[in-house]
């Protein structure tokens, strides 16, 4: 049973259970995402259990934080996972099934589809726009699949799946909470801080991420201005190798302008950051790009994936989208966005982008497929029409 003992449930109204599986090993935007739901889900007086991966960040972290079940998630063949996936599925009488990974994406579905007409509805999150491996599961092993930008759904589309088995559900943001008290401790000396306008990039060390790309684009930039510094934020398997190639592409002197902080809460350097930088190649969405426009930060990314889906909606000036692998013309972004100095201002994303928002959907969408499950019209396009014509009173008509 999982410990939920620091959740109150509230009374009243019809409760939706979920389990959300994910065997994921690292710590991101998407398992930083998972926790923000299951937070959403939890104060809206929902029941929401997380099943993760023994001993993984995210299994530390959300047993902190939410109702959690450790799994061992060690393969596609783990009966000792299915069995327990199983049980809880029975024991806490779950409505919705969540997977997220490749594992959970196999286990998860077949311990669902065991329990026959009882089972619950079975969601598969996609946050990633990495080539999937293997279609089979976004098409058999869920009833649907969610994604976090029209982008990705149109990718899937394109890959043969029905438009209406695959749904964009944009991902969002809590409310930042702007209390005088807050604002002080966050706002304290921070040793990692430098002097002067700061270029800030937030995100896992990987391949796609970019943060080579930042390197190149920050070179660019010390030549036309001196007093600027780089901060990542974050952590990752490729982070030793670009720690290396600072080293050896920049003068100590400069070298000393690019800090390493780790992965840490952002909004304290959101707070002392002049730019957002997103130099990504591969981008579903972005979380960091709604932190740092709900702080009131320019940000320039390269125009990727779901990313225009997020600056489209931004004040004018505060997201420029550059073409991808364009060095040159990233720097010069950067550049205008430090020369206009433009005061903050907080992006209203309250409507499109909050949490709440998020919540408020992903809900209505569970309790549409609940509802198309239970009266067995779950696998049939929803929009088809009477005859198979345009005109819905076709047959009528054929009839008179």
């Amino acid at each position: 049973m999982p410990d939920c003992g620091v959740w109150v449930f509230k009374s009243g109204g019809d409760r939706v259970n979920i389990f959300h599986l994910d065997c994921t090993t690292g710590f991101g935007g998407q398992e930083s995402d998972h926790l923000s739901e299951a937070r959403g889900f939890l104060e809206e007086g929902h029941r929401y259990i997380l099943g993760t991966r023994e001993g993984t960040p995210l299994d530390e972290k959300a047993r902190k934080e939410v109702p959690t079940v450790s799994l061992p998630l060690s393969g596609n063949m783990d009966m000792v996972s299915l069995r327990r996936i199983r049980q809880v599925l029975l024991s806490e009488k779950i409505d919705v099934l969540v997977t997220t990974s490749y594992i959970d994406s196999w286990l998860g579905p077949l311990a669902a589809y065991s329990l026959g007409k009882t089972r619950p509805f079975v969601v598969r999150q996609r946050h990633l726009f990495n080539p999937p491996k293997n279609l089979f599961p976004y098409r058999k092993m869920c009833d649907r699949l969610v994604v976090v930008s029209d982008a990705l759904r149109l990718y899937f589309m394109e890959k043969g799946l029905p438009f209406w088995h695959v749904t964009t559900i944009h991902r969002g943001i809590p409310e930042i909470d702007r209390r005088p008290s807050l604002e002080k401790d966050l706002s304290s000396p921070h040793p990692e801080r430098p002097d002067g306008p700061i270029i800030l990039q937030v995100g896992i060390f990987q391949r796609d991420k970019g943060q080579h790309l930042a390197l190149d684009v920050f070179k660019k930039l010390v030549q036309k201005r001196h007093d600027l510094s780089l901060v990542f934020l974050g952590d990752g398997p490729l982070l030793p190798e670009v720690q290396a190639r600072a080293d050896r592409i920049f003068a100590p002197e400069i070298r000393r302008r690019i800090v390493f902080a780790g992965y840490q809460d952002p909004r304290p350097f959101l707070r002392r950051a002049s730019v957002v930088i997103q130099p990504s190649l591969r981008e579903a969405l972005g979380l960091s790009i709604l932190e740092a426009l709900a702080e009131g930060l320019p940000v320039v990314a390269f125009r990727v994936g779901g990313v225009p889906e997020i600056l489209n909606h931004a004040p004018p000036g505060r997201g420029i989208l550059v073409q991808p692998w364009n060095t040159e013309a990233f720097a010069s972004a950067v550049l205008e966005s430090l020369e206009k100095n433009i005061p903050r201002e907080p992006f209203d994303h309250k409507n499109v982008f909050s949490l709440k928002a998020c919540v408020r959907k992903t809900l209505s969408f569970y309790e549409d497929g609940l509802e198309k499950l239970r009266s067995g019209f779950l696998h049939k396009n929803p929009y088809e029409t009477i005859g198979g014509r345009a005109d819905p009173m076709f047959r009528a008509k054929s009839n008179e």
